[in-house]
């Protein structure tokens, strides 16, 4: 009876085991809750954030202790515009949105995904055109040749970066648009497929732009 019951004893500690291991599984999977602060200068109420946070992220909150907050989020109304910001104010993350939900759901799709991306070297393309006194495209066509004159845009072609430790070349999947140019340092990117955006503030107009590339090889 004694030897019978030790098995008995021990089937039911594996049977716990088992379920404390069941539970603890999808604990593990889920992110670790994240804080926001908003800045000074949102104009999205508080409660309206937080509603779409808890649809969309229910693991990231609002603060309004600073010191405590892991970003801080810019939110103006209107067509809403979310700019993503980590402790040192580096750009994590900008969506636009006619929906509050969506552009939420972006922003918390930066906060699982991206990464530091480390631009070590940029190679520029500088494209120049000169059309003064092209009379092809008619009288007017002339007219607006004359006026505009000399054309000339630079973009970053290719890129030599650092990401997850990995020396990856980057190229420049905006063929028409072009890539904003940035100079070495680090950004925040969010890899998708074989492709990586990075997001990027320009100097003195401090618009907020992503710059698309596709992993082109190694250097």
């Amino acid at each position: 009876m004694g030897e019978m019951f030790g098995e008995g004893e021990m089937m039911t500690r594996k049977l716990f085991a088992c379920l404390v291991l069941l539970v603890a599984i999808p604990l593990f999977g889920q992110s670790a809750p994240k804080l926001i602060t908003l800045t000074d200068n949102s104009d999205v109420p508080d409660k309206d954030i937080s509603k779409s946070l808890r649809k969309v992220c229910p693991n990231v909150s609002i603060t309004n202790d600073v010191s405590k907050s892991d970003y801080t989020l810019e939110a103006i109304a209107g067509v809403f515009n979310l700019t993503l910001f980590d402790r040192d104010g580096k750009t994590v993350r900008s969506s636009s949105s006619l929906d509050l939900d969506t552009a939420a759901k972006d922003m918390c799709h930066a906060i699982k995904t991206a990464v530091i991306v480390e631009v070590v070297d940029t190679q520029r393309l500088t494209q120049s055109q000169d059309t003064r006194g092209d009379t092809s495209g008619g009288v007017v066509g002339t007219v607006v040749n004359s006026e505009t004159g000399r054309r000339t845009h630079t973009d970053s072609s290719t890129l030599n970066v650092i990401v997850k430790g990995e020396h990856a070349l980057l190229d420049c999947y905006e063929r028409r648009s072009g890539c904003a140019t940035i100079g070495p340092g680090k950004y925040y990117g969010e890899q998708d497929g074989d492709g990586i955006w990075i997001s990027y503030q320009m100097p003195i107009t401090h618009k907020q732009l992503r710059n698309h590339y596709k992993i082109a090889g190694g250097w």
